[in-house]
């Protein structure tokens, strides 16, 4: 009788102690002490900013469309990765800004904006990248084994243009609305300008890897020059038109030479 009352206040005391110590970790860990209501926004694009690049990862890349669906051609493959890129990085940042944030979509860049800047910076830049950067990499085996996504897309003229035409339409329309719309225009009132360009270069910088080392690196530089160039002309469009090209013209010297 003593052992089994000696037992049942044994039993007791660890559930005291127990109960002490969760409490103790609860009040440690509570986020409550870190989060505030005007910090809902940033947030829950900061979070998805690493959630949504990873899932994408995993799950939306042409080596699990190839994997999963051995079905599927070149061209089909390179298809499924642009949707399901779209599908994270574009509908559910669009969703979030018009039904969670009930914001417009001008606040993150979806405007023509300052033309006169953006117009001839696009221009230039597309120039000077192509000449100094796309031309001597499109001659290195890394990114010939790379590009075109499509391995196809060389194989006549309207396979071209038609994989360039999905390719901008759907991938870098998303690319751009979710790097420099909804991460850098949604935080910049938060932290400035200078470190929303720095934040949003992360994930978009590491979304590369696996691809060549220098595409790598090349994008922190185009992510900060990219971000420069959203917040100068106050619209993603120039951006877009910028990054578009850089693709196109890399691909074309590929399947030309």
């Amino acid at each position: 009788m003593r052992r089994n009352t000696s037992h049942q206040g044994d039993v007791l005391l660890v559930l005291i102690l127990g109960s002490d110590m969760l409490k103790e970790l609860i009040q440690i860990l509570n986020p409550g002490a870190f989060f505030s209501r005007e910090k809902t926004k940033p947030t829950i694009i900061l979070l998805l900013a690493a959630i949504l690049p990873t899932i994408h990862l995993y799950f939306g890349s042409i080596a699990f469309a190839n994997k999963t669906f051995p079905f599927l051609s070149s061209f089909g493959a390179s298809i499924y990765m642009f949707l399901s890129f779209f599908l994270l990085m574009g509908i559910i940042p669009l969703f979030i800004i018009l039904f969670v944030f009930k914001e417009p979509l001008q606040d993150y860049g979806i405007t023509p904006g300052d033309w006169r800047k953006g117009l001839p910076l696009a221009i230039f830049l597309t120039i000077l990248i192509a000449v100094l950067l796309l031309l001597p990499s499109s001659q290195t085996p890394d990114f010939r084994a790379t590009y075109p996504f499509d391995k196809t897309a060389g194989d006549s003229t309207l396979s071209f243009i038609r994989f360039e035409l999905l390719r901008g339409m759907i991938f870098y329309t998303a690319w751009e609305f979710f790097f420099r719309g909804f991460m850098l225009f949604g935080l910049r009132k938060y932290v400035g300008d200078w470190l929303a360009i720095c934040i949003q270069t992360i994930p978009s910088c590491l979304w590369h890897i696996g691809l060549p080392i220098g595409e790598i690196l090349s994008s922190i530089l185009a992510g900060i020059l990219f971000g420069i160039i959203a917040i100068r002309t106050k619209s993603i469009f120039w951006v877009f038109v910028l990054h578009y090209f850089i693709g196109l013209l890399l691909d074309l010297f590929i399947v030309i030479s």
